[in-house]
Parts: C-alpha cells; sequence; structure tokens
C-alpha cells in the first residue's frame, strides 16, 4: 500500500498493492468510461426503480448523470484546492462529511464521504480525515441504496478499504499529514 499525492498537501489517495492506480484516478477513469458505467447500470438497473432516483429511468441515463457527475466533481475538486490554498470559505472540510454507521464515533483518523454533485447523486467518494483540510482517498464508487451494505458497487470494499488503511496508518506511524509527506 502506498500513499500518493493528489492535490498536496491536502489530498492523498491510497494505491493499494494489487492495483496499477491510485483509487482517486481509478474512480475517475471508470466513471468517465460510458461503456463501463453502462454495463454498470445494465448489471443494476432494478436499483433505479427506487423512488430515490425517480428522475432516471434507463441505465443510459443513469450513465450519463454519471459521466456528468464525474466532470462536475473533478472541477469541484479543482475550485476547492484553490479555495484551500486561497483560505477561502468553500474548502476540503466544508466538502467531505462524517461517515455515520460504525465510525459514528471515531475521532482519531475519522472516515469521511464526498457526495457528487447532483441531489441526489450517485457518485461517492471515501476517504479518512488526517488533518484539517487534508483527507487520504480510500475508494468510492455508485452508490444506489440507502446504506453502503445494501448498494452492490460498495459493499465489497468500502467498509473494508476503510478498516484497511486506517490499520496500515497505524501499523507505520502515520497520524497526520506531516508524517504523509514523510512517508
Amino acid at each position: 500500500m502506498e500513499i500518493i499525492a493528489i492535490y498536496p498537501p491536502y489530498i492523498y489517495s491510497i494505491q493499494y498493492d494489487d492495483v496499477e492506480e491510485n483509487e482517486f484516478d481509478r474512480l475517475f477513469q471508470q466513471w468517465n468510461d460510458m461503456g463501463h458505467v453502462t454495463q454498470f447500470f445494465d448489471t443494476y438497473q432494478e436499483f433505479l426503480k427506487s423512488p430515490i432516483w425517480q428522475n432516471i429511468s434507463e441505465p443510459e441515463d443513469a450513465a450519463r448523470q454519471v459521466l456528468q457527475e464525474a466532470a462536475d466533481l473533478e472541477d469541484l475538486f479543482d475550485e476547492l484546492y484553490d479555495n484551500t490554498v486561497n483560505g477561502e470559505a468553500k474548502d476540503f472540510d466544508s466538502h467531505f462529511h462524517y461517515l455515520e454507521g460504525k465510525y459514528k464515533y471515531e475521532l482519531e483518523r475519522p472516515p469521511m464521504k464526498s457526495y457528487g454533485t447532483d441531489r441526489p447523486s450517485l457518485l461517492r467518494i471515501y476517504a479518512i480525515k488526517m488533518d484539517t483540510n487534508t483527507y487520504l482517498i480510500t475508494g468510492g464508487g455508485i452508490k444506489l441504496a440507502e446504506k453502503i451494505q445494501d448498494s452492490p458497487d460498495l459493499k465489497k470494499h468500502v467498509l473494508n478499504n476503510i478498516d484497511r488503511v486506517r490499520e496500515f496508518l497505524k501499523a507505520n506511524g502515520i497520524m497526520d499529514s506531516d508524517d504523509m509527506e514523510n512517508n
């Protein structure tokens, strides 16, 4: 496992040993691949019947929304980076939200989530907060259900990856952003 700088010194991403790309780049590459996203929604189109997705009826519509959300989210990360560098209010801390559930009371290296730009959003990025405005991306995906455990793309890896990364950080004495820079 390796920590890769994305928007240093604020956003970093994990690159897992068994994957060629870091999670940030991997997610955006998948979300910008119309074939991959359409196939995903063809496989899980029954989830689009949920009342939360009332404006999306066909897999192709959902795929187009993901591509648009991904482009908008990339632009938003650029904007958040500029704002954070310049000390402006709409920064990374205003974008990421605490991940509830099993991590509700975690104070040390708390797991966080980022939504895509649409409401409701199909996209999620999960991270660990390392410091003020400093996050380590652990993964993400397309969220189709109310809970991670009910969403087919996320239930297989999100919580497991968060736990793996938190253990990696602990085992390597990485407590904050300074430690990430020196890793």
